[in-house]
């Protein structure tokens, strides 16, 4: 199975931005097996990547299964595929209400796909909206059917957090220079100018985020079918339990280092989570959602396999067993003083507490940190003297104000 994301360029027609295919070790996968374009592509558009970039390649470290991202093909077949799949994505096979899940199948080339549709809010597109899909193709109807239900509400999820970013950014440019306004009195002509993924989004790491989402529809994919039906069940779980237990056990693991770790997440900082356990993974997940400024959401968290590039910061989260292991990568450390950071500490490691009392007092600590990164935000063009001591005057300190600002991007 493979998963692309698709867009229709206003000058170029549909077109593959990307797409994501599992490799496994018994492939000698090396980088020279991708074939390169045949011709540089200059629209930023449909090339955000660029000509030169390699992509991302990610490993499970647990199992003998990687991924790859890239703009690039491994054979004229698959490129072929992929590429039909995209056309009639965005042309024929197309949900009543323009937006949503459809599947499809093409017997000339031996493909059956689910796609789903979707737009994303951008000033300078015609209509101020441009369309895009997400794909997921594969040989046989059987596999996708049966993932159906799987593979949806996930895509679902990946073009929301999408569509939120882009209508932040919308919002923004709106603000500052209204361009409905421009066009209805001035005829601007520069309407339809291309645009990447990147600056869409405001998010100039969203092809990795892209990658990280895509390597997680891949591997639920190829999990076992009891592996697949734990991950559906599982609400039928004491979720608040688990996701407390999760981060205690994270906390308690990360022992002397818990101030960098918390500064670590509470900054958006990158964590990869690898086990063959699909609940460990959920449960690391929800556990860290206390932590992020949208809930409910995957922006912030590397799930189901680890980078192989780790030279950037990152946490690193495996299990064996029942234990939880976890490394600080090249993470910052503790070098300002945080008051959040501080209780979180007092809340987390503290014995012999209940489940539901640590699950509101980060409550607590979340809607706080919100009010707060709100404030900054109304707050960006004082005097930055004045608003740390107006946060100090409330008990926050130098380390705080980074953390906010961090949140105050998604209030």
């Amino acid at each position: 199975m493979e998963v692309a994301i698709c867009h229709f360029c206003e000058h170029h027609g549909p077109s593959v931005i990307f797409h994501t295919r599992l490799v496994t070790e018994t492939d000698s996968y090396t980088s020279s097996q991708l074939s390169t374009p045949p011709a540089p592509i200059f629209c930023t558009a449909c090339n955000p990547f660029g000509n030169d970039h390699p992509g991302y390649t990610s490993n499970e470290a647990t199992s003998n299964k990687s991924t790859i991202s890239s703009n690039r093909y491994t054979s004229d077949i698959v490129k072929n595929q992929l590429q039909q799949a995209c056309f009639r994505s965005l042309s024929s096979e197309v949900s009543p209400s323009k937006e949503g899940p459809i599947f499809f199948s093409d017997s000339g080339i031996d493909i059956h796909v689910i796609s789903h549709t979707f737009f994303l809010k951008d000033s300078s597109a015609r209509g101020f909206q441009r369309w895009f899909s997400v794909i997921a193709l594969a040989n046989e109807s059987a596999i996708l059917l049966k993932l159906w239900n799987t593979l949806v509400p996930e895509m679902k999820e990946i073009i929301k957090d999408l569509q939120q970013m882009a209508a932040e950014v919308y919002k923004r440019e709106e603000e500052q220079c209204s361009h409905r306004m421009l066009r209805s009195n001035f005829h601007i002509a520069n309407v339809g100018a291309a645009r990447s993924l990147q600056d869409i989004s405001g998010n100039p790491a969203i092809l990795l985020k892209l990658h990280i989402q895509f390597s997680r529809l891949i591997l639920l994919a190829n999990c076992t079918p009891n592996q697949v039906k734990s991950k559906v069940v599982e609400s039928t779980t004491n979720k608040t339990e688990d996701s407390v237990a999760a981060l205690i056990k994270i906390c308690e693991e990360i022992g002397p280092h818990f101030k960098a770790f918390a500064r670590h997440i509470l900054k958006g900082g990158s964590t990869s989570i690898s086990s063959d356990d699909l609940c460990v993974k959920e449960s690391c997940i929800s556990a860290l959602q206390y932590l992020v400024p949208v809930q409910a959401s995957k922006n912030f968290i590397i799930a189901q396999h680890t980078l192989q590039t780790t030279s950037q910061p990152c946490l690193l989260i495996s299990n064996k067993g029942h234990s939880i292991t976890c490394i600080l990568n090249n993470c910052e450390g503790y070098n300002k003083a945080s008051c959040i950071v501080n209780r979180l500490e007092n809340i987390l490691l503290a014995e012999d507490v209940s489940p539901s009392f640590i699950h509101k007092q980060l409550t607590n600590i979340r809607e706080q940190l919100l009010f707060a990164a709100k404030k900054l935000q109304e707050l960006k063009n004082a005097d930055q003297n004045k608003v740390l001591q107006f946060f100090q005057s409330f008990g926050y300190d130098t380390g705080d104000l980074d953390i906010f600002h961090h949140w105050s991007l998604y209030c």
